[in-house]
């Protein structure tokens, strides 16, 4: 405690003045209408860009990176027609190399440098886009209410002595577009200077942080976003064509069956050879969204996932049926810890990820006005355990122009012939008052059913937050009923009760180019009056001019009980199992265990197109004291391939015998970009030791090909899966027939 009391006077020491934000979120402002069709040129060479340059507004561009004004400058150019969006930049870049290695659209985003803007047709946050560029004119393009979005739009890129320039056509058919007439959207406009690892935004407030290369910009500030007033004509909002995809898949080698489970595990399945995903608009903003017989192979996700990447993705729901619309379906607005560090994830009515095969499903979703909403039906058959389920979800959420006040409600009801039923409903709102940065959130969650132990459980959090400049200050409550666990949610741990409390402090100075500081605690007790969770949390990010970088030094300390869980009733019988989810209502045999982590991570140029990372942790953890070692790095190679290195190593020892263990992982990892729209990629993962680990040991080779071709068709071939514990034997091809609109839109 008295190191953290330490930390944070430095903090308040450290802590300068803030800097003046360049736009905030009352800025507003008129986007120029195009006399005439714009072309993809990008040295906007016509005259009509300059009714189109954008205001600056309250301040200059932001380092976002360095929490100071950009030394850089940014010059951007906005105009529209009843068709399109015009987006036009200069970028002055003298002294510092500009980076354009990435080859293929939609592969690599955040490596090389970028330009790009975000639009806010809703004008709540609810229908966000973002749209970059890099000064080859590759491509990418990211929407908050759908992971699979994949518009076909223009850019083009240009390189100069000292500077470059791209160009961005965008169809207006392409975004959800609510209406015709005069209305407001929201716009930001981003850079990335990839050199230097450095994020540039027009748009800035000083809570709103930075991010991993790769993963900024984030829809998380849509609220801090400029006001743009545009005049469209009735045909801009017309309803866009419906989209439908039909897949053929045809699969070989003796592990052709092998299917990956919600749980990790792979385990037979009879393989999907057709199916069939549609979307039909009911309205400019409203979908319709059904599947028949959909592919579980995860061809997609492998094609992801072994493209080299300096840390492993987030796993992140791809099925197209769960895919659209998802953020409309889990409409809770639950917090996240600022500096991306949290004691354990956030509790999940709905967590598609855990649906393994299902057979057919039916969606609507959407937005209309401040609201959004989504409502789904899916069933299948699980061979794998012989059951049969038949589940329902629905989301529900509004929020006022400017995110200052948003409630919420979603749920789900699931019958499933071996588990039973099981019925879940949360309700939730959070106030902001931005005159003092405060915030006010409540959520609660009731559960019923014969799923359920006892019939009923409850989950309750509430806290209050002061949100301000370079701090955040966070106090609230949890209470989770035992056996709280939504069949179709995520659920980290139950019966737990107490207060939890967090800091985050985040700032600039001279020597360093940005800094955190971050601190956690909790304390929750079980029915039983014994402590089951307990944590505290210390953490201390910088980044360096000279690029080197402490990603969260520090520590996490906290202990865990578990109980012995007996067969028959009365607290009776033999012990079947222990278990750290609840000891309700027996509470036997408790015991708690210290899980204590301590870290140095080091990097060298991340944010860079070659970065390199070391970690160290050591600790008392479970049953075990732990050493984990990691050092991972990536960089291109020429033009087209790049080139991915991991080593991680687990070396543990066990308290009850002294026994040594240990697991070690070797990977390299080959990326070649074929053309504009086709990749190829390989892996090879070795793992070694005396087992008894979660992965199990093996060599592990995982082969990708994709390729979009003109009209939105795909192909994919995949060899193995990187996801497995050793190599596959089975080779997939799959190929989509794709039918209207674009992909994800």
């Amino acid at each position: 405690m008295l190191r953290v009391c330490i930390w944070t006077a430095v903090a308040f020491v450290l802590l300068g003045a803030p800097v003046r934000a360049a736009v905030n979120g009352t800025f507003s402002f008129a986007v120029a209408r195009a006399p005439h069709p714009l072309p993809l040129d990008p040295a906007l060479a016509d005259p009509a860009w300059t009714a189109g340059k954008v205001p600056d507004g309250a301040g200059p561009w932001i380092n976002v990176t360095t929490r100071s004004p950009a030394t850089l400058a940014t010059t951007a150019y906005l105009l529209y027609d009843d068709k399109n969006i015009y987006v036009g930049f200069k970028a002055e870049q003298a002294g510092v190399p500009v980076v354009a290695a990435q080859t293929t659209n939609d592969v690599g985003f955040g490596l090389d440098d970028f330009l790009g803007i975000g639009l806010d047709t809703s004008g709540t946050g609810s229908d966000a886009y973002y749209f970059e560029a890099t000064p080859r004119g590759v491509r990418y393009e990211q929407a908050n209410e759908n992971v699979r979005y994949r518009a076909r739009w223009s850019a083009a890129g240009s390189v100069a002595q000292g500077s470059w320039s791209a160009v961005l056509i965008v169809p207006l058919d392409v975004l959800r577009v609510p209406r015709g007439g005069k209305q407001t959207w929201r716009f930001q406009f981003v850079r990335g200077v990839a050199a230097r690892g450095e994020h540039i935004s027009w748009v800035w407030d000083p809570i709103m942080a930075d991010a991993a290369a790769g993963t900024w910009p984030t829809f998380a500030d849509t609220r801090f976003w400029a006001a743009g007033g545009l005049d469209l004509a009735a045909s801009a909002a017309t309803r866009p064509k419906p989209r439908a995809d039909v897949y053929a898949l045809a699969s070989i080698g003796n592990d052709r069956n092998l299917a990956q489970q919600p749980n990790g595990t792979f385990l037979p399945e009879n393989a999907r050879n057709y199916g069939a995903d549609v979307s039909y608009p009911l309205s400019p903003t409203v979908r319709f969204v059904g599947t028949l017989n959909p592919d579980f192979s995860n061809v997609e996700i492998d094609q992801q996932t072994i493209v080299p990447q300096e840390f492993a993705r987030q796993l992140i729901e791809y099925r197209p049926f769960f895919a659209q619309g998802a953020a409309f379906i889990n409409a809770s607005n639950a917090p996240r810890t600022p500096a991306g560090t949290n004691v354990q994830p956030p509790f999940l009515v709905f967590y598609s990820p855990s649906v393994g095969p299902f057979d057919s499903g039916a969606k609507v979703e959407g937005t209309s006005g401040d609201q959004s909403f989504g409502a789904l039906t899916f069933h299948g058959y699980d061979e794998t355990t012989n059951n049969t389920f038949s589940d329902q979800a629905y989301g529900y959420q509004h929020i006022v122009p400017g995110g200052s006040f948003i409630y919420w409600s979603d749920g789900v009801f699931a019958n499933h012939s071996i588990a039973g039923t099981d019925d879940t409903m949360e309700l939730g709102a959070e106030a902001r008052d931005y005159s003092n940065g405060m915030i006010y959130f409540f959520d609660h969650s009731f559960e019923d059913g014969t799923w359920v132990p006892q019939g009923h459980a409850d989950f309750t959090e509430f806290f209050v937050d002061r949100h301000k400049n370079n701090f955040e200050v966070n106090a609230g409550y949890l209470d989770v009923s035992p056996n709280y666990n939504p069949i179709d949610g995520y659920t980290p741990n139950s019966d737990m009760r107490g207060p939890q409390f967090e800091t985050d402090f985040q700032g600039t100075t001279p020597g360093i180019k940005n800094y955190s500081l971050f601190f956690t605690m909790d304390r929750f007790l079980d029915e039983s009056g014994a402590v089951h969770q307990a944590d505290t949390q210390f953490f201390v990010t910088a980044t360096f001019p000279n690029l080197f970088s402490l990603d969260g030094v520090g520590e996490a300390v906290g202990q865990l009980r578990s109980y012995s869980i007996p067969a028959g009733p009365g607290c009776s019988g033999p012990i079947l199992f222990t278990s750290s989810f609840t000891g309700y209502p027996c509470y036997l045999d408790g015991v708690t265990q210290p899980f204590n982590l301590y870290q140095i991570p080091i990097g060298y140029r991340d944010g860079t197109p070659s970065p390199v990372d070391v970690s160290y942790s050591w600790g008392p953890f479970g049953d075990n004291y732990v050493h984990l070692f990691s050092i991972v790095t990536s960089r291109p190679i020429g033009r087209r391939m790049s080139l991915g290195l991991e080593y991680d190593g687990t070396y543990q020892r066990a308290f009850s015998d002294g026994v040594l263990d240990s697991q070690w992982l070797r990977r390299i990892s080959l990326g070649y970009n074929l053309s504009s729209e086709s990749s190829f990629s390989l892996e090879l993962r070795d793992i070694n030791g005396r087992g008894g680990f979660a992965t199990e040991i093996g060599n592990n080779l995982a082969v990708g090909f994709h390729e979009r071709f003109a009209k939105g068709n795909e192909l994919y071939v995949n060899f193995g899966s990187p996801a497995a514990g050793a190599t596959l034997n089975r080779l997939i091809v799959k190929f989509v027939f794709h039918a209207g609109a674009d992909e994800g839109t």
